[in-house]
């Protein structure tokens, strides 16, 4: 090139600043795409003419469910088999209410008074099933097999939630026209007629126009796209806030000084705090709580670790909201999980710069982009539900609590300067909660608190509203615990973490679940007993450890075993009369209804409660219209989040399976993280017949034992833990 030409001037852009960029254009989309759901948003809503007393239903008329339009009323069996009876007749034990009439028009509505009495509506129009209803086709032996079902629950399991009366659309035709409806309704509630359920009837009633919601999702998506190539690096995290925020040295040294020093002491002042905090939530008294909080955000500004062991350590409390100011509480879970983030990136503010930041797993990538795509599904699937409050309340402690919670937990452990401490802090401290819960269970078994007595045995429940939440939690710290009593090699560290074995395992015991006992307990431990023998010729301690797992499983046989005569487990193998097997072979045949009519988006977060009792609940199982999961795993994800919910979470329970399964065939292995595979192992069997994920607690495990191994040092941690 001549010496006279010089090149084109390129400007070139700089990968970091490119992110950066997009990082901060994300906020304000983020804050607009809140915006527009909170406020601008609107579902349509029906707003039927005052009751007419006009003999013809037609377009445009409501009419009450005494008028003569609706035609005669019968009782009986059967449309066929009946006799007529004044309209507000209560019809006998086992006979329908019945009537047959005609509209003129386009989509019929019915208002309806729903409780929580058994009792379901049949409505055919046509011959053919009603439009806006299940139609059930003889599946369930209904005296009219051809009709739409709606049961009369309703969706909202507490009374004070219960709208007085609602208006649902019951069939919408393809034309208007003349249509011949036949409308069958039984009730078992005593006193009550079927003119005191349903009470009127419209036809085409002027619908107001709602705002759309997908203008919000899509802002908040298109930010969460924006933002999470910078969320994900998290790596770069504490540099470019030191380099983004000046803070002077002596400034830095002067902070790091004024905060305790020991970890002794910070363990110490740590546990005091949670008692402080634990007494505040017990007697509602933020002035306790408030400093707690406070005391521990000091605390985790020296050791991060500390803030979130201490959130570990109150998992099984999280029901239970801590006050903050008068007539004020938040939840644990939130609480602790952006109070974390807060602390991270504030610890890097303050602390001075160091070399010799741990080394990241590439492969942990995985398990973060699809608990991302699982979480933003979840955001699509909220707004879209029917339940909407509901379903954005689950997203936000359930979905997104344990997104940032993996990248906190990322952050804090890539950049710890103390990596093998803060393993052990977290590690401890989780499982501490564990014994403290099982103690707390103790004391309610002797006293006759805290506990339920069904079918021939006392269970406890800690804090949980169910002995089954209590197990879910306890059979993964169960596990994790022996694995760590197992390959301990030092004698008083194998001690401690037996002792605290034992305690869980009593109190998981007393739990009497079906499905932690003779589920997710013998998985995770054949798990063990199977990853054992596949490393038995490069683990010099794979035998021992075999004998000791052998043992441990005669031990809990016979532990179980003056229980086995009790009605809890005497009708275990009778699957046709047992009634909990019989509901919950309805229950899946309801969830995979309800996949088949929202198989893309699913029902929504949080939202299969209010379907199953107001939609889909057969007369078989009215003795447990409040089951608010599917107590399938599987169909969980599908009921919930649809086929696309499905695909993500089943990419995060397989890339984070892999990423344990490196861990553990590395050299040298890592024996925790075998600990960490079993209790998936357990968590995935218990989820085939109960909850797997989506509840605050369990998804804070799964970020956890997924999470905890994300550094390549982890050889340091593990340890710490065993030695």
């Amino acid at each position: 090139m001549p010496p006279n030409h010089a090149p084109p001037f390129r400007p070139r852009v700089h990968r970091s600043h490119l992110l950066k960029s997009l990082f901060w254009f994300s906020l304000p989309l983020l804050a607009a795409g809140a915006f527009w759901l909170a406020a601008v948003g609107r579902d349509p809503s029906v707003h039927p003419a005052p009751i007419s007393p006009a003999s013809e239903l037609v377009s445009g008329l409501v009419v009450s469910s005494a008028s003569p339009a609706l035609g005669a009323a019968r009782c009986g069996p059967s449309d066929t088999a009946s006799s007529t009876v004044p309209v507000d007749a209560r019809c006998g034990a086992e006979e329908l209410y019945w009537r047959s009439f005609a509209f003129e028009g386009q989509s019929l509505w019915m208002r309806l008074h729903r409780g929580d009495d058994p009792g379901y509506l049949l409505v055919t129009v046509d011959g053919a099933p009603a439009s806006h209803l299940n139609p059930y086709t003889g599946r369930h032996a209904l005296p009219a097999p051809d009709a739409g079902y709606l049961p009369l629950f309703s969706p909202y399991e507490q009374p004070h939630r219960r709208p007085s009366s609602e208006w649902l659309l019951v069939h919408e035709a393809a034309a208007p026209g003349r249509h011949a409806v036949v409308l069958a309704l039984l009730t078992e509630a005593d006193g009550q007629s079927a003119t005191d359920i349903f009470s009127a009837l419209a036809v085409d009633p002027p619908l107001q126009p709602g705002r759309p919601f997908w203008p919000g999702v899509m802002l908040i998506l298109l930010a969460m796209l924006l933002a999470a190539p910078t969320v994900l690096a998290i790596g770069t995290w504490p540099s470019a806030l030191v380099a983004a925020v000046k803070v002077p040295i002596a400034l830095r040294r002067a902070l790091n000084r004024a905060m305790f020093p020991s970890p002794a002491l910070l363990g110490a002042g740590t546990l005091l705090l949670l008692a402080l905090i634990g007494a505040g939530v017990a007697t509602d008294s933020f002035q306790l709580s408030l400093p707690g909080v406070m005391g521990l955000a000091l605390i985790g500004l020296k050791r991060p670790a500390f803030w979130f062991g201490s959130l570990l350590f109150g998992l099984p409390a999280y029901l239970h909201p801590i006050p903050l100011l008068p007539g004020f509480a938040l939840n644990l879970v939130e609480i602790g999980v952006w109070g974390g983030l807060a602390l991270v990136a504030a610890r890097a503010w303050v602390s001075e710069p160091r070399a010799g930041m741990s080394q990241s797993r590439g492969v942990m990538r995985g398990v973060t982009i699809s608990l991302l795509c699982l979480t933003a599904v979840a955001l699509i699937a909220s707004v879209d539900a029917q339940f909407r409050a509901e379903a954005l309340r689950e997203w936000r402690t359930v979905y997104l609590a344990g997104f940032l919670f993996l990248i906190a937990l990322i952050a804090l452990l890539r950049h710890s300067a103390h990596l093998a401490e803060d393993v052990a802090i977290l590690v401890t401290m989780w499982i501490g909660g564990a014994v403290a819960i099982s103690l707390f269970g103790y004391y309610a078994y002797v006293q006759g608190v805290s506990v339920t007595d069904v079918e021939g045995v006392r269970r406890i429940r800690g804090l949980y509203g169910s002995p089954n939440n209590l197990a879910l939690y306890l059979e993964r710290t169960v596990l994790v615990s022996l694995a760590l009593s197992l390959y301990s090699t030092s004698t008083p560290r194998r001690v401690l973490w037996l002792a605290l074995l034992i305690l869980q395992s009593g109190a998981l015991l007393l739990t009497f679940s079906k499905g932690a006992l003779l589920l997710g307990l013998p998985a995770g431990w054949l798990c063990l007993l199977l990853v054992n023998r596949h490393f038995r010729h490069a683990w010099p301690d794979s035998r021992p450890a075999t004998r000791i797992l052998l043992g441990a499983a005669g031990i809990g046989l016979l532990a179980l075993l003056p229980f086995l005569g009790t009605p809890r487990f005497a009708g275990l193998l009778n699957w046709q009369e047992s009634f909990p097997n019989l509901v919950r072979t309805h229950l899946w045949r309801s969830g995979l209804e309800m996949f088949r009519d929202h198989w893309l988006g699913g029902v929504g977060p949080d939202n299969f409660l209010y379907l199953y009792r107001g939609e889909y609940i057969v007369p078989a199982v009215w003795n447990e219209p409040s089951l608010n999961h599917p107590h399938n795993l599987f169909l969980d994800l599908m009921t919930r989040l649809g086929l696309p919910g499905l695909v993500c979470g089943l990419l995060f329970l397989a890339s984070g399976v892999a990423f344990l399964w490196r861990h553990i065939a590395a050299q040298p292995p890592n024996r925790v993280a075998l600990g960490c595979l079993a209790a998936c192992t357990a968590g995935v069997a218990h989820g085939m017949v109960d909850v797997s994920h989506a509840l605050p607690d369990l998804m804070l495990v799964w970020a956890l034992l997924f999470g905890l191994w994300c550094v390549a040092d982890d050889d340091l941690a593990t340890r710490r833990l065993l030695s």
